[in-house]
């Protein structure tokens, strides 16, 4: 979005009118109810069993990415002179896209060889599957959050240039790419040494 700040302002003003959508309360409305919307999605899907014995790896990297996700929105909108937040749930949103495909299966599989009972490192196996909260709730959030995501990514191709667009579906695939570095190298994934069931029958 376009740019309404006078870069003449002192940069902590410059920042707190990009974060406003320089007054627009519509855009404000829209976005950082998405913002929540997706924060919160995001969070029940961590819950997920893969991460069992990862509990402080997985809080790590979620505050690291999501103040690198803000840093860059800002960065950016300081540099090419634009306002708005909507690259921060962009961003989310393509976290968990990737992420869901864990939802979408009907087992995952650890990384790590089978582990005994007594070993609490990142991505040991334990000799009963971890209790995981209730995956069709996770699945109705899932589908009401995306569709908003997509709702609000319509409207603003609609009443925006065409570089808004751009610039939501490169923060989304930023996210894709975020969730798997960490995947990769901040906490373990699955592997076939052993299956935990996810979730139930969905039929």
């Amino acid at each position: 979005m376009s740019d309404n700040c006078d870069s003449d302002k002192q940069l902590t003003d410059r920042i707190g009118c990009i974060l406003s959508y320089a007054g627009s309360t519509t855009d404000i409305s829209i976005n950082y109810s998405l913002i929540l919307a997706n924060m919160f999605l995001a969070i029940r899907l961590m819950t997920n069993s893969r991460y069992d014995r990862c509990a402080a790896e997985k809080i790590l990297y979620a505050i690291l990415g999501f103040t690198f996700v803000v840093l860059f929105q800002i960065v950016l909108c300081l540099i090419v002179g634009c306002v708005g937040v909507s690259i921060i749930w962009c961003a989310i949103c393509g976290w968990i896209l990737r992420e869901e495909k864990f939802l979408s299966s009907e087992q995952i599989t650890t990384t790590t060889r089978p582990a005994p009972n007594n070993d609490t490192s990142c991505g040991a196996v334990t000799s009963s599957p971890p209790i995981v909260a209730t995956e069709q709730s996770k699945l109705n959030l899932l589908s009401i959050v995306l569709s908003m995501d997509l709702s609000a990514i319509i409207y603003y191709s609609i009443v925006e240039e065409p570089i808004t667009t751009l610039a939501h579906i490169l923060a989304i695939i930023m996210g894709i790419c975020i969730s798997y570095v960490g995947e990769r190298f901040f906490y373990p994934t699955v592997s076939s040494e052993s299956t935990i069931p996810l979730i139930g029958n969905r039929n």
